[in-house]
């Protein structure tokens, strides 16, 4: 009883057989843990915007440590992904928050590209099942064109005579047989030798068009989306709906929904260059085409 020096090699073989028990633990904490992603919600540029990023593990035993590369790419610009790294430590249900760069417009798209859980001692680390990846717009923010046209001046009204009923708008003009005589201005007709009618005329505003080139230069086309939103502010906010003309592709926007429909499905494609098609003007028509550097040519 009083001889010792078997306590030292059963303290090796602990030792030795350690980690191999730390695994064993772990193990079943490991195999239950699941990661995913929650999407943020579409943001204009430079507001900021979070991912969530949650872990579950079902043993009852918590995870020790699980470390998570997360890859961020620009789908519109076309950069190179980016990956960040990142611990969760002592968990059994944890949800960590990142902020992701709203810098510049389009779809940022988010996954894990790699998950390891590590057992309680740190010396292995195996992969764990890693949710779907998520996506969100980042939305122009509007630009003022300088100079600021204004498309909601009255000479882009055209008037023409209404075939029946009153108007708010009247034209003047000289009695033409067959003429109704209750549209006769008495008042005024009677300071001439002939009968003056009232014709009552329908205003009809022209179709406004914004027509705009896709340039090479990723910043002139951000500043061309942000001048786009800005002008689509001012006609939507007076219910006018309008024609853009955005390189190749022609699009009717009526409403917000409209517009904010387009530009998600616009800023989830990669960039492109291209010229405008040819729009055919009119005296019905009013056209303002968008150029970089926040001017706007008429």
């Amino acid at each position: 009883m009083a001889y010792g020096q078997y306590v030292s090699h059963y303290m090796l073989l602990f030792v030795l057989f350690l980690p191999l028990v730390s695994l064993l633990i772990s193990l079943p904490a490991v195999l239950s843990t699941k990661t995913s992603l929650t999407g943020a919600d579409d943001v204009h540029r430079h507001y900021p915007a979070h991912l969530k990023v949650s872990a579950v593990c079902s043993f009852f035993l918590p995870l020790g440590c699980l470390r998570l590369k997360i890859e961020e790419q620009n789908l519109y610009s076309g950069e190179k992904p980016v990956c960040e790294t990142f611990s969760l430590r002592d968990l059994s249900s944890e949800e960590e928050s990142l902020n992701i760069s709203t810098e510049h417009i389009g779809t940022i798209r988010c996954r894990i590209r790699s998950a390891w859980a590590y057992d309680y001692l740190g010396f292995f680390a195996l992969p764990v099942r890693k949710g779907n990846s998520v996506a969100f717009t980042v939305l122009p923010e509007p630009v003022v064109p300088v100079p600021e046209p204004d498309l909601i001046e009255p000479s882009e009204q055209i008037a023409k005579p209404k075939p029946q009923g009153f108007s708010e708008e009247h034209e003047l003009r000289p009695y033409r047989a067959g003429d109704s005589i209750n549209l006769i201005h008495w008042k005024l007709s009677s300071k001439f030798d002939d009968p003056i009618i009232r014709e009552p005329q329908e205003v009809i505003r022209k179709n406004i068009i914004l027509g705009m080139d896709l340039p090479d230069s990723f910043s002139d086309q951000e500043d061309l989306m942000g001048q786009l939103v800005f002008l689509s502010e001012q006609l939507l906010g007076m219910q006018i709906p309008y024609t853009l003309y955005i390189g190749k592709q022609t699009v009717i926007i009526r409403s917000e929904g409209e517009l904010s429909t387009f530009l998600k499905a616009f800023l989830a494609e990669p960039m492109r260059v291209e010229k405008t098609l040819n729009i055919r003007t009119g005296n019905d028509t009013l056209v303002y085409r968008l150029v970089p550097n926040r001017r706007t040519d008429p």
